[in-house]
């Protein structure tokens, strides 16, 4: 699996090149996860971790432009071969989409580092 970035995403999120990047499929399942969807829609967040920080609930990685995206195994059930993460500037939305069609239009980027004290 590989997620091609836009440009535009690829420069803001290169200002978490040394966190680690996770692909959260909100689903009410893992730890950063605080409620579940209970809609029909696929909802999918972009999380900005600290490498130290716990992310063994995302076991399998996905290729990208700015490396390894993590994330779970069963939200692969979701995700094609060949994505894209593209920056709607009208709009100002993230959209996760696939060969088949839109993923998510609206891919909200959360940044759940800790501090370092």
């Amino acid at each position: 699996m590989y997620i091609e970035i836009d440009k535009e995403l690829v420069e803001r999120l290169s200002n978490y090149k040394d966190d680690r990047l996770v692909l959260d499929l909100d689903d009410g399942v893992g730890r950063y996860t605080k409620v579940g969807s209970c809609s029909l829609d696929i909802s999918f967040r972009l999380l900005v971790l600290n490498r130290n920080q716990d992310h063994s609930d995302y076991m399998y990685d996905v290729g990208s432009e700015l490396g390894p995206i993590a994330v779970k195994d069963h939200s692969k059930l979701y995700l094609e071969n060949e994505m894209s993460l593209v920056f709607d500037s009208r709009m100002s939305l993230i959209k996760l989409k696939g060969p088949s069609g839109l993923i998510d239009g609206n891919v909200q980027i959360i940044d759940l580092r800790k501090t370092k004290n």
